[in-house]
């Protein structure tokens, strides 16, 4: 699905957000190529607690 995206629009970056606790997130985003670029720390706040967030992309050019 990524490479039909980069192939037929000007799109250069799809990135996604996933919970650092996610494992199994993490572990899909890993699988399709994309690149753990840092971890937000206390990004966001989910059921009244503070949490982190991963920051993962995937660059048109690799």
């Amino acid at each position: 699905m990524c490479v039909l995206i980069f192939n037929t629009t000007d799109i250069i970056r799809i990135f996604a957000e996933p919970f650092a606790f996610n494992m199994a997130s993490c572990c899909v985003l890993e699988k399709s190529g994309f690149a753990l670029e840092g971890t937000l720390r206390q990004n966001a706040v989910k059921n009244g607690q503070v949490i982190d967030m991963k920051m993962y992309a995937l660059l048109k050019d690799e």
